[in-house]
């Protein structure tokens, strides 16, 4: 709804009630009702907020997706956009014929959404139901079980790296799986988000605006565990082969898991103060780590990642000073 400026004559009702109509457009948009509940909230510069105080009977979204291919990453990738947009249930039809191709797409996507699950089966279908709300966890919390997912995922691999076991190294790529689980999970809250801002407070966060910048940061932590697995899957692989991992090299990697947890603990309570010395100290590693001597070729999978996770790691930075921002001119607009 357009920002619109509406003026009113307060009324005296009996002795001691003042009231003021309420925009008919507004009242019909949310649905409200005669008795419907409301708040009232007073802003710090005196104005009044009012907003609806109870969440609105969902509506439950279904779709059918055909397998009319024997592509399993595109049937995967449009299941996944259905997920996202809010789609409670979805039926995946086939032909008999297809069945394995169909479990093929069940069991990849049961791993790898949270709450997503068959509960509806025949010969020719399978319908996925999503039975977690996305509202059950607020996103400030669903996001940092995301950053607790990367940053263990960090500290079990420099430990195997450390103590040169392969099988914790081995292990650490199996937790990949939950991050990416937890990540799905909260795109699909901001995208809710997005379609109704109305809701906003509801998810835990102060404003809407919020929302693109905690994309990009979730979308940052999911590609920092992306990088832990390769450099996981190397080291194990090295430690396999009798080869000895430089110290420097996990030194540098422990760093790096060092200014993750400065940067994202900064985004996580949005302050720029603390972003912005993490974002400085990440220059300075990115460009120490680019003024290194010849790397040898086998360890080079694992260089690049650390210098990949460093990028990141400024990114999340970066959105907690945007974030901020936000709530600042938010502030001064008299919107919080």
């Amino acid at each position: 709804m357009r920002r619109k400026l509406y003026v009113r004559n307060l009324q005296l009702t009996g002795r001691t009630t003042y009231t003021i109509s309420l925009p008919k457009e507004w009242v019909k948009s949310l649905r409200l009702n005669k008795g419907s509940k409301l708040y009232i909230e007073i802003l710090s510069d005196g104005s009044l907020k009012i907003y609806a105080s109870y969440r609105r009977e969902k509506k439950s979204l279904s779709k059918e997706i055909f397998i009319e291919e024997d592509d399993l990453g595109s049937l995967i990738r449009r299941v996944i956009a259905a997920y996202l947009a809010g789609f409670s249930n979805l039926t995946l039809r086939f032909d008999p014929k297809d069945r394995e191709l169909a479990m093929n797409v069940r069991r990849i996507l049961e791993s790898s959404i949270l709450g997503f699950s068959v509960l509806k089966e025949s010969r020719f279908s399978f319908t996925f139901y999503s039975v977690i709300d996305e509202e059950s966890i607020d996103l400030r919390d669903a996001i940092f079980k995301l950053y607790e997912g990367v940053y263990y995922m960090m500290d079990d691999a420099i430990e195997g790296m450390d103590k040169r076991d392969a099988i914790v190294l081995k292990s650490v790529i199996d937790q990949d799986q939950l991050v990416d689980k937890l990540y799905l999970f909260v795109v699909k809250q901001i995208t809710s988000i997005l379609i109704n801002p109305i809701s906003v407070k509801e998810y835990g966060i102060e404003t809407a605006a919020e929302a693109p910048y905690m994309f990009l940061a979730v979308k940052s932590m999911e590609r920092i565990a992306d990088h832990v697995s390769i450099i996981s899957a190397r080291s194990a692989s090295l430690i396999s082969e009798g080869q000895e991992i430089p110290d420097h090299l996990v030194d540098e990697f422990r760093n790096a898991k060092e200014l993750f947890d400065e940067s994202s603990k900064a985004f996580l309570n949005p302050d720029a103060e603390l972003a912005s010395k993490a974002a400085k100290v990440i220059d300075e590693a990115a460009k120490l780590m680019r003024e290194e001597e010849f790397v040898e070729s086998r360890f080079q999978i694992i260089v690049n990642s650390i210098n990949r996770i460093l990028g990141y790691s400024l990114d999340i930075a970066e959105t907690a000073i945007d974030i901020q921002t936000i709530r600042e001119a938010m502030r001064k607009l008299g919107h919080a």
